[in-house]
């Protein structure tokens, strides 16, 4: 549970403590033109004591509802459970230790379509490097990546080989973190991922991949639909792919269709009860969306790199212009089958299967 309580902790303060601050929690210094209006900032982060000090006395302060009547968890988050992270977060939490960990990557402030995007940039020795953007999802952030920075960047180091070797680009998410926050309406997710794409292009890279989980999934999508000259492939860890006769029978509430194996009747049966009744992480956010100490963050993408290790669904396309129609070229068998598939049509790889994470 410590663990857990760390890695929680991370996605709190980040979405807590760090996006209600402002940019004036942060440090830039020499800027870098790289063209006309296209300025790049070095930036660190510097947080407040007193800022700090707010967050934890709110914690503290935090009014508890009663404790559930039954069990298990499907009233919400346990009241016990969640006492014990806030109790970390308020007295063992170490902001600064994690402000550290920023600190000691290269992160930069540049401005895209009026709203200032924080990321890290971290290039690898190898010369032959790809560079790869990794998008985080919601309700989550940069920190959650910190972890493959390393193995990502220098393979080498972690029994990798110079080949597997990415240069990496990590922004927070426009209103997440140090980015600003869009004063206007617009910026869904093609929007960010056309900034996206317009970050690798003012970095210098002529060819790059993308890389998203949650919503990064759907903005890296946004961005293989987009076909933007540069981009390479991408590489998403929440497939949202539902084949058309499935997705009739949800939504007309009907039963799974004949012929589906044990293993896709259990992933129907999960899906038409998420339509139904919303997922259980909706219900917590529900029924503490008055408390300070708010909803628990997401999990932690551990581990990424260009030889995929099965365990976990995902989907690849190798060619961005072929990512829309990919998916519809699989059977719902093909996507829920635990053996990964090669699918190779006219160039275009789609690997459909499962990938580990390692621990």
């Amino acid at each position: 549970m410590k663990h857990s309580n760390k890695i929680i902790a991370s996605s709190l303060v980040a979405g807590t403590l760090v996006m209600h601050s402002t940019l004036a929690d942060g440090q830039t210094s020499t800027s870098v033109n790289l063209s006309q209006d296209e300025t790049i900032k070095r930036f660190e982060v510097h947080v407040p004591k007193e800022k700090v000090q707010d967050l934890k006395r709110r914690l503290i302060a935090t009014r508890w509802p009663d404790k559930e009547t039954v069990s298990d968890k499907s009233q919400g988050v346990q009241l016990d459970k969640l006492q014990e992270l806030v109790h970390y977060w308020s007295t063992d939490y170490d902001w600064r230790k994690a402000e550290a960990k920023l600190n000691a990557l290269p992160q930069f402030l540049t401005n895209i379509d009026g709203v200032d995007i924080h990321f890290i940039h971290v290039r690898s020795k190898e010369p032959n490097a790809l560079p790869v953007i990794i998008i985080h999802g919601w309700p989550g952030s940069i920190f959650e990546l910190l972890k493959i920075v390393g193995p990502l960047t220098d393979p080498t180091s972690y029994g990798g080989k110079a080949e597997d070797a990415f240069d990496v680009v990590i922004p927070s998410l426009p209103g997440y973190g140090f980015s600003g926050k869009p004063g206007t309406t617009g910026w869904d997710p093609e929007h960010i991922a056309q900034a996206c794409t317009e970050l690798m292009k003012r970095l210098g890279y002529t060819r790059f991949v993308a890389q998203g989980g949650d919503w990064g999934a759907v903005i890296a999508e946004a961005m293989g639909r987009q076909t933007p000259s540069g981009l390479r492939g991408i590489h998403i860890n929440l497939p949202a792919t539902v084949p058309p006769e499935i997705d009739k029978a949800l939504n007309d509430g009907g039963p799974a269709p004949a012929g589906i194996s044990t293993e896709e009747r259990a992933v129907f049966d999960a899906l038409s009860t998420y339509r139904k009744t919303g997922s259980a992480g909706k219900r917590h956010r529900v029924s503490l969306r008055h408390l300070p100490a708010g909803p628990a963050g997401n999990g932690v993408l551990r581990h990424l790199n260009r030889h995929l290790r099965h365990g976990r669904r995902l989907r690849i396309a190798a060619r961005p212009r072929d990512v829309a129609g990919a998916p519809q070229a699989l059977s719902f068998k093909t996507l829920m089958n635990p053996v990964t598939r090669n699918v190779a049509r006219g160039g275009v790889l789609v690997l459909q299967g499962r990938s580990r994470i390692a621990p």
